[in-house]
This record gives structure tokens, C-alpha cells and sequence, in this order.
């Protein structure tokens, strides 16, 4: 080969690298930072007018548009009743992120109804005290009721961190009401004892989906488990569920730990629609 050709070849190589770097970039921003909604509708007999809910998740510490704009303007989209947080909005011992999840919640709470539960990295109180004094519901282990127009929901809100196998929400609260739209709000998934306990509708986090996921095989890790899938029994990773008349939803969250990456699993902004049966 010639010295132009050998010129040419390094040339030609290095292009086509630069060119796979930016499309690897260009593909990494579209799946980790490009904002989604997803769309969920309950049917119940329990309420009588359409609800528009909008479930926020896992955070920890992203920022969308600068001071968050894209996502209060997806938020806004959405045209919400209220909107209920699912914890984990910052990472522990990122100052920054801290800062970031209150000023969004504090804007969201200036605007709508606002009903919080921490997970295992936002629950510490100075930031529990300091998103109560911006108009924030903390459910610690408590309830709440939502108005909307003449419909009133009962809304739970637990911290659980961990859950042992005998773990019975029936001992910290009575069972739902059955004239009375109900939902909990949990950081970490426990189908067992949440569809035991029987509340209309459950709403976590946690999972971030598995993050990365891909096709056939699903999320690559959800409860420390690799490929779940492909070891068999139930996974409750992100979606949907319904047993019953009771449901149970996961949300894949807006941020990521401990990578930056994500992968056929956007960042999510939940909007949920309570409708009367038909």
C-alpha cells in the first residue's frame, strides 16, 4: 500500500470511529436523559368522574432541562389532580441532587397536591421536614385523603426499607374501604403482602426497570438478581399488574443508580387515569 493510500485508510478509519462514538453518544442520550409518558387507566366502580394522577419515582438527582423544565413541562401536560412521589428523588450524600429533588417538589407542591414516600435514600429528616414546610404530604406510615371535584380517595404512604416474610400491612392499618378508592404508596415492591392487603391501586419504584434491558432476555438485574427471566417465577420489574380487582404498578423511575445508563427503558413521567367502570 502506498503512503496516500495507508494516509487514506487511517483517514477513513478514523471517521468511521468518530462517526460510531456519535451515534453510541447520540443513542446513550436518547434512551438515558430523553423523557416519556407513560400512560396507565384503572377502571373502578368506586368513583364516579375521571382522575388524573401523575406518579413520580427515582430521581436521584437528574435534572431535565435546566432547573427541571422539561420535566414540571411534562408534568404540566399532563394536567394531573395530584401528583404522588415514590421516593428516592436524590441520592444519599449527593448535596447537589438534595438541592435539585426540593426545589422540584417544592414547585410541583406551589402548583397541585403533592403526596410523598421516601425510599432507602431520601428518607433522612432534616429532607422530610424540609419538603413538609414547602406543602409536601409525608406519608410515613400514615394516611390522607384526596378531593377531587365530589370524588375523595384514601391514599396509604409507607417507608419500608426491607420486609420480613410475615410482613401484614393489616397490622398498621385497617383494610381498605370497599365504597372508597384506595392507594398505596410504596418505595420498594412486596406484591405478596400488597395485593394482600387490597388497596385499589400500589404504586412504587425502586426497580428502575433493571435499567438496562433488552430484548427476549428483559431487565439484566432487578433485586440483585441477573436475567431474572431466564431463572423463572414471577418478576415484578416494571408495568402493570393486576390480581383481582386490586393493581399493582412499578415505575422505572426518571434517574439512575449506580450508572448512568439505561437502555430500552427511558426515563418515565407516569400518568394515571381513575375512570368509572363502564
Amino acid at each position: 500500500m502506498t503512503k496516500r493510500g495507508k494516509r487514506g485508510f487511517r483517514f477513513r478509519w478514523w471517521m468511521g470511529a468518530l462517526l460510531a462514538f456519535l451515534l453510541l453518544l447520540a443513542l446513550w442520550w436518547q434512551q438515558t436523559c430523553a423523557l416519556v409518558t407513560t400512560k396507565v387507566a384503572i377502571e373502578s366502580g368506586k368513583v364516579s368522574a375521571p382522575l388524573t394522577l401523575v406518579q413520580l419515582s427515582d430521581l436521584h438527582g437528574a435534572t431535565f432541562g435546566g432547573g427541571n423544565r422539561a420535566l414540571l413541562s411534562r408534568v404540566k401536560q399532563q394536567e394531573p389532580d395530584a401528583v404522588l412521589v415514590t421516593g428516592d428523588m436524590y441520592t444519599r450524600d449527593d448535596e447537589r441532587g438534595r438541592a435539585t429533588a426540593l426545589a422540584l417538589l417544592e414547585e410541583l407542591a406551589g402548583q397541585y397536591p403533592v403526596y410523598f414516600v421516601p425510599g432507602e435514600h431520601d428518607g433522612e429528616e432534616g429532607f422530610l421536614s424540609a419538603l413538609r414546610q414547602r406543602g409536601v404530604t409525608v406519608l410515613d406510615y400514615e394516611t390522607a385523603e384526596l378531593t377531587v371535584g365530589e370524588e375523595t380517595i384514601l391514599l396509604y404512604g409507607i417507608d419500608n426499607q426491607s420486609y420480613t416474610g410475615t410482613f401484614d400491612l393489616h397490622n398498621a392499618f385497617p383494610s381498605p374501604p370497599e365504597d372508597r378508592f384506595s392507594i398505596l404508596l410504596a418505595h420498594i415492591p412486596n406484591a405478596r403482602a400488597f395485593f394482600a392487603f387490597g388497596a385499589d391501586l400500589t404504586l412504587c419504584g425502586d426497580t428502575h426497570g433493571g435499567q438496562v434491558r433488552l430484548p427476549l432476555l428483559g431487565p439484566a438485574q432487578v433485586d440483585g438478581r441477573w436475567f431474572p427471566r431466564l431463572q423463572g417465577g414471577p418478576i415484578y420489574d416494571k408495568g402493570l399488574y393486576t390480581k383481582g380487582e386490586t393493581n399493582l404498578f412499578i415505575s422505572s423511575g426518571l434517574g439512575n443508580y449506580p450508572l448512568p445508563l439505561r437502555l430500552f427503558n427511558r426515563p418515565e413521567v407516569v400518568r394515571i387515569t381513575i375512570r368509572p367502570a363502564v
